[in-house]
């Protein structure tokens, strides 16, 4: 090994995914490194809400990141409708034999209590470090970074890319599939004058599906919306938004009262190459940024980041940077990555299309859900954990 600063593990991004991998890898005794371009803060300003599976809660669980204050808002039903067509399905979690569905949680609390147990397990943590590249040799990667504006290097003997695909240039890879749907999220935080349940709301309508998370005495929201028409619907006064959005939604949640916190971001589903050799792993959205229609995106980077660590803790520490630890990385990531990708993306094509054959098909589909019961716990616990190959 080289003589800079040596790590088994140097995980780029300190996002939910990137902490996760970090302070897996930490707790199987590998010494880690987490690279964050973004300055250290206190007060996080992302203020989405995030639908965690009860696998991503038993991840957290496992890392000791967990706080009883999430289990306020526990998921254990999911209505799926289809507004102005028959059919409909109700998930509970007792259809799938769980305690609970998973669980609702600020993107922002989330990550403020990782980043908090990066430092009280001593994971070294650089903010404002970003990688400028990345030079492979045969048992290590040398990592040039900026710090502040001040050059420095460190070694690693696995590279783990967890920032979004920020850094897919420098080691060589790039994007094999980007599909921009034409559509934006608009999110916020809404409430009605029926007191939310323990109910979560997936409700495909014409301009885009809408998901409902319950928090408490409000829901949190995702509207997919044609990007055409999200500034115009962000601008709107509030009862002028309201009142699209029950127009949009329908009353199964009462009327809406009041909406804070909203904002817009683009969607896209994007999914990168993988490598090939030894040395560099790719995680989380970086590896796949997937449609928000299923919730599956950080769900399954959690399951990513646990898997890599799985992998790594049955492989010797000098051994990191073999092409084999990076191909059974693979191995095991393949079908639910596959599996998952290809759900989301059908799904939208699906609950997308005006034709009245697919109309059709979608109202038999989800009525099929509640009539086969056992095509539903399939369903549904494979979307939790990922396929059991």
């Amino acid at each position: 090994m080289m003589s800079e600063t040596c790590y088994d593990v140097v995980v780029i991004g300190a996002g939910p995914v990137g902490c996760v991998a970090a302070l897996a890898m930490n707790q199987i005794g590998l010494s880690t490194a987490v690279l964050e371009v973004q300055p250290e803060q206190s007060e996080i300003p992302d203020g989405r809400t995030l639908a965690l599976s009860w696998n991503s809660y038993l991840i957290l669980k496992r890392l000791n990141i967990w706080s009883s204050k999430e289990e306020q808002f526990p998921i254990n039903r999911i209505q799926i409708s289809d507004r102005g067509h028959f059919g409909q399905s109700v998930v509970s979690a007792s259809d799938v034999q769980l305690p609970k569905l998973g669980f609702v949680v600020r993107f922002k609390d989330l990550l403020i209590r990782l980043r908090k147990q990066l430092s009280e397990q001593k994971v070294k943590t650089l903010f404002q470090a970003s990688a400028t590249s990345i030079e492979k040799h045969n048992d290590h990667s040398k990592i040039t970074l900026d710090i502040n504006g001040a050059s420095s290097e460190i070694a690693a003997r696995l590279v783990v890319m967890a920032d979004g695909g920020h850094s897919l240039n420098m080691a060589g890879l790039k994007l094999t599939k980007t599909v921009d749907h034409g559509h934006d999220a608009i999110v916020g935080i809404i409430t009605s004058d029926s007191k939310p349940s323990d109910m979560a709301y997936e409700r495909f309508t014409d301009s885009g599906p809408i998901a409902l998370l319950p928090r408490g005495n409000e829901y949190a929201f995702v509207w997919s919306v044609p990007s055409s028409e999200s500034g115009d619907l962000l601008n709107q006064p509030e009862i002028r938004f309201l009142n699209a959005f029950q127009t949009a939604f329908g009353d199964r949640c009462g009327r809406f009262t009041s909406i804070r916190e909203k904002r817009s971001y683009s969607l896209a589903t994007r999914i990168a190459e993988q490598p090939s050799d030894g040395g560099i792993v790719i995680i989380g959205n970086a590896s796949q940024a997937l449609h928000p229609i299923a919730a599956q995106g950080l769900n399954l980077g959690l399951r990513d980041a646990w898997d890599l660590a799985e992998v790594c803790d049955t492989t010797k520490s000098e051994n990191l940077a073999n092409e084999d630890t990076v191909n059974n990385y693979r191995k095991k990531r393949r079908w639910d990555r596959l599996q998952t990708t290809l759900f989301s993306t059908g799904l939208n094509r699906l609950f997308s299309s005006k034709l009245s054959s697919i109309l059709g098909v979608r109202g038999l589909g989800l009525l099929g859900l509640d009539l086969i019961p056992i095509a539903k716990k399939v369903i549904i616990r494979q979307l939790i954990f990922g396929p059991k190959l």
